[in-house]
Formats: C-alpha cells, structure tokens, sequence
C-alpha cells in the first residue's frame, strides 16, 4: 500500500497548491485590464452608463477598465460574446431588459440563455416609461383613458418604436390588464411615431422619458402615468399607472452581470463599489439627465432575483398577448 500513500500524499498537494494559487488569483484581483461589454452602438443611454461603471470601477481598483462596443441583434451579438468569455471576472456585461427578459421569450434562435449563461452582479438603474396621449384626447388620467376605451373598442390607436421592445409590451399588457381593444401603429423608431402622435394621427403611445418628457413640459403632450411601479422621485406630480392598475409594473433597466462560473468573492468586488456609486448625487443627478432613476443599493443575490421575476412576468405578458416579432 505504500505506493497508493504516495499517491494520495502527491494527489492531495496539488490540490492544496491548485487550492491556494485561486485563492491568492482572487486576493489579487483585478490585476490586468478588464473589459465591459455594451451589446449596443457607442454613444446611447446604455453606452453613456457603461463608461460611467468603468470609469467608477477603474477609480477604485486602480487598473483599466475598458468598454467594449459589440452591437448587432437588438443587442444579441454582443451578449452572446460576454457568454462564451471565461468566468474569470475579466469579461464583464451591460445587461437590459431586452437582452436579458425580453428577447428570450421572443427568438427561439437566441444564441444564450440570460439564465444558465450569466451571474448577476448588480442592478444600476431603471428607466421608466410614460403614457402619453394627445392633448385634445378626452382623458386626463389612467382611469378615464381605460373608460374611453372600453367604451369604443377598435376606435382607437396606439403608435410604438417597433415590435418587441419595451414601449410594445408596456401598450400591449396595458391592453391585456385592462381589457381594451386599441390598434397598433408601429414605426422604426420613437423619432417617426411621435409626429404621428402629435399631429393627431394616433391616439396615444407608451415611450421612454427621453423621448417624451419634453413634449410633456412644452405642453405638446399630455401624460397620463409612468410605468413603474412607484412614481419616479423626479416627476412626483406625474402619477405611475400602478396607481390605478396595481399589477402594471414596465421596467427598462440595466445592470452588471459576469460569465456563469465567476466565483462569489470576485462578484462581490465588483458589486461593492457600484453600490456606493449608484448613491452618489452627482449619480442621481447624471441618470436623471437620461431618463433613468437610480437603482437602490442591491446584492448580487438581490440583482439575480430581480432578474428571474422579470423573466417569469414577461414570459407570462409574451405567451398571453401572443406578441412576436415582426408580426
């Protein structure tokens, strides 16, 4: 037996030394450069907030962290590059709300899975939409638009950016909550829906702050309610649609995740500092600038329990509407 003792004496020091060689690479981390991935074009809301991250998380470990453009898919391509990284803590990603919830429930394709693929980080912020309708719509409030609604099913309508992305599914699980029967106009876009809007060709459309909060204040528009779940800290006489509807919950949002595999420890690095930033008020005040509302301070455990209930609601919106893309 005295050669299995040796064996097991040999098996067990390179254990110990594979042991404490990740150990002491975690101690150490970063200690190279890290890359985060925008699965988007630069110069967007997601990009400006990924170069707000890097710049925060480079200030405090005092190595380079380094954005990385990888758009294409409605963002699929660059998402479907972070999945493939090693979980090493070096390949971070700018995970939304269409990557991550939405699209998963729309493409059969999808060349990831936001679940199996990927371990939650931390959220950073959210971004609202508004329901706006046109200003000689008899409707001053959520309530009164569902009551002119029902009353006329099929008169009215309803414009979008396009099929699939959020503004869609918060119209069309607005329809599914409240019964109503509203035609969909899409467009390419929120810059070719909103002159429809305004020159009274359709009746109402669901968009993001950016996009509509100053036709709101220049009176051009008249909004009825956000779509979170509270109302937004920054527009506190605009009501949320919860408010009369309190199952209506419509978040963009956007947040770090890693490769699935990243240890805990290093996910916790990571996490700790973005939870200090997102409290900042100069933070606050730079989300504001581009419609979003900082998120509380969270947990990677928090961030990935977010993450399954947004997965499950839309799910249950997409098989309950029947939306697909392009229909």
């Amino acid at each position: 037996m005295t050669w299995y003792r040796a064996f097991l004496t040999v098996g067990i020091f390179l254990v110990s030394v594979l042991s404490l060689s990740h150990a002491s690479a975690q101690s150490t981390y970063p200690d190279k450069t890290v890359r985060l991935i925008v699965p988007f074009p630069a110069g967007g809301a997601t990009d400006i907030l990924a170069r707000l991250i890097a710049e925060r998380l480079s200030s405090a470990w005092g190595k380079p962290v380094v954005v990385e453009n990888i758009s294409g898919a409605a963002g699929a391509t660059g998402t479907a590059q972070a999945a493939k990284a090693a979980p090493d803590g070096y390949t971070l990603l700018t995970a939304v709300a269409t990557t991550t919830t939405l699209l998963p429930h729309l493409r059969r394709d999808l060349p990831y899975d936001p679940l199996r693929d990927f371990d939650a980080v931390t959220l950073v912020a959210s971004f609202p939409n508004l329901l706006v309708v046109r200003p000689a719509l008899p409707a001053t409030d959520v309530r009164q638009l569902i009551d002119l609604l029902r009353a006329s099913p099929g008169k009215f309508s309803y414009a979008s950016s396009g099929f699939g992305a959020s503004p869609h599914l918060s119209a069309e699980w607005f329809k599914l909550i409240t019964k109503t029967d509203v035609l969909h106009v899409p467009f390419t876009g929120s810059a070719p829906a909103l002159p429809a809007l305004l020159g009274g060709h359709v009746d109402m459309m669901f968009d993001t702050l950016p996009s509509v909060l100053p036709l709101v204040q220049e009176g051009k528009l008249r909004a009825l309610g956000v779509t979170t779940a509270e109302r937004v800290p920054f527009l506190p006489n605009i009501p949320a649609i919860a408010e009369t509807l309190p199952d209506f919950d419509v978040t963009s949002w956007l947040g770090v995740v890693v490769p699935a595999g990243t240890p805990a420890d290093i996910r916790a690095r990571i996490a700790a500092p973005l939870m200090q930033f997102i409290q900042e008020p100069a933070v606050v005040a730079r989300l504001r600038d581009v419609g979003a509302v900082a998120a509380k301070p969270n947990t990677p455990e928090d961030y990935a329990a977010w993450i399954r209930k947004d997965y499950d609601k839309w799910g249950r919106v997409v098989r309950e509407t029947g939306i697909k893309l392009g229909n």
